[in-house]
């Protein structure tokens, strides 16, 4: 197949894998918006500044497929593509990429399959971020399909770089002066020292603060919500956690 879909019949089942894809995401922001609140509950701040996502084009699915040596069928877009959902995550500073990587790997329904730390190792052109490819299942009314997603998790300070060194490098259709990659490499540099010295406020403010942060002797004071403590009876539903006491009505 030399293109997808090209008949009807192969537009609607386009449309249906699409479908899966673009439900993992739902599903996946979901879950993003829940452990972002949680963690606001737990250290006073939210560490998710915004999240942006996205299903990969016709085109593009086809080119990585010819990049990979491999005939362009619905069956080898599931198995050998991995970021045709692809969702990114903003953060405020370093320790929340690490922070909020740990909460979704511990997610009970979610599997991680790789990791490519490239705030650690940054590539030779200075880009940083943290890479996941993990899959969720979706469930629907007949099954549930296990789907991956690519996430991406940066610092704002490597969301500005990385977009504009796109848009730069870009405009050379892949042939960018050598002039130019040095002068991206400095401002890589740079953001990254951006990001640390940013990082150092941040954790002085929490030396300085702890009870702004909700930690005691220098560890987070966790929620505990345990499900089982949710009594309803009648007109009252009795909450025994340390999120909102003893008892609301």
């Amino acid at each position: 197949m030399a293109n997808l879909p090209i008949t009807t019949k192969q537009q609607i089942y386009w449309d249906r894998i699409m479908f899966i894809y673009e439900s993992a995401l739902k599903e996946m922001n979901t879950k993003l918006d829940i452990l972002n609140k949680e963690f606001g509950f737990n250290h006073s701040y939210n560490p998710i500044e915004h999240v942006n996502s996205r299903i990969k084009s016709r085109d593009s699915i086809i080119d990585k497929l010819h990049r990979y040596g491999k005939e362009v069928t619905y069956e080898n877009l599931v198995k050998y593509i991995n970021d045709v959902a692809g969702i990114r995550i903003i953060c405020s500073f370093t320790s929340d990429i690490y922070s909020l990587a740990s909460m979704i790997g511990a997610q009970k329904d979610v599997k991680v399959l790789t990791i490519k730390d490239y705030i650690a190792n940054s590539k030779p052109n200075g880009y940083m971020s943290y890479h996941m490819i993990v899959s969720i299942p979706v469930s629907f009314s007949d099954r549930v399909v296990d789907t991956k997603i690519e996430i991406q998790i940066r610092t704002i300070a490597m969301d500005f770089w990385a977009s504009l060194e796109h848009k730069i490098n870009y405009k050379f259709d892949g042939e960018t002066p050598s002039g130019f990659k040095r002068e991206l490499k400095e401002c890589a540099d740079i953001a990254a020292f951006l990001d640390r010295k940013m990082q150092a406020l941040s954790d002085e403010v929490k030396f300085y603060r702890p009870d702004l942060f909700g930690e005691e002797n220098g560890q987070p004071a966790a929620v505990d919500i345990e499900m089982e403590t949710f009594v309803k009876t009648g007109e009252v539903i009795e909450i025994k956690d340390a999120m909102f006491g003893e008892i609301a009505e």
